[in-house]
């Protein structure tokens, strides 16, 4: 591997068509980065949100693992709140890794998985890798 990944996004999300974004701060402790409800307006104010979501973000150059560990600290640990989210919403765990190099990667540890399945959460990842360069041939 060619390294860590150079930046990175990581997003616990949680979207529910009757999401109350109240209920799941109040759930998890801790106000939310972003938040609304299905109905609401989105910021150019012509369409509205077809779900509700509570979003907690953190980004930057350290590694996915300290980021996502930034983000959960002070987040509820029972696993019996996380599976009453999930019961009713989708509860994701997003990051987006942004590459400087083609080979970059990242290393996330047993205890790490272990606490995101306690979450009962969905990993997913957007990759942005940089486009090749042009062969001069």
């Amino acid at each position: 591997m060619g390294g860590v990944v150079d930046k990175t996004d990581v997003c616990l999300a949680v979207y529910g068509e009757d999401l109350e974004p109240d209920e799941v701060t109040k759930a998890l402790g801790r106000e939310p980065s972003s938040s609304h409800r299905r109905g609401d307006k989105m910021k150019s104010g012509k369409t509205t949100w077809r779900k509700g979501a509570w979003l907690l973000s953190v980004r930057g150059e350290a590694g996915p693992e300290a980021l996502t560990l930034r983000l959960l600290d002070g987040l509820s640990g029972d696993e019996q709140v996380w599976a009453g989210l999930a019961a009713r919403y989708v509860v994701q765990l997003r990051y987006g890794l942004f590459l400087g190099e083609w080979n970059q990667g990242l290393e996330l540890s047993a205890e790490l998985i272990a606490r995101v399945a306690r979450m009962h959460a969905v990993l997913l990842f957007d990759i942005y890798a940089p486009e090749p360069a042009a062969n001069n041939q």
